[in-house]
């Protein structure tokens, strides 16, 4: 699956249209920092986690914050692993570009 259909599957329990823009911008930007290697992994995860378990608690209010944090976890390693996927094609290109100068 692609990170927009991740996106749109961890937003699909919200129904105002606001929030749902806010948290899949939120995350395609901080896509887009990491694929640029602006933040390292760490704080990826970090951020993902938090947005991740806000989510969750949203959509899914009888969790408790403990289930909606092992729930996050469990997308954010779901989330980082497509971003690298859909990143390598970036990072690739970066590296190359430094070897051969226009």
């Amino acid at each position: 699956m692609t990170l927009w259909t991740k996106i749109n599957a961890l937003i699909a329990g919200i129904s105002d249209p606001k929030t749902r823009i806010d948290v899949a911008t939120s995350i395609n930007y901080l896509y887009n920092l990491f694929s640029h290697g602006a933040i390292s992994e760490d704080q990826l995860r970090s951020d993902l986690k938090e947005i991740c378990a806000s989510v969750l608690e949203a959509s899914n209010p009888l969790l408790t914050e403990e289930e909606a944090m092992r729930r996050a976890e469990a997308v954010v390693d779901d989330l980082i692993r497509t971003m690298k996927l859909e990143s390598v094609h970036h990072r690739v290109r970066v590296r190359l570009k430094s070897l051969f100068p226009p």
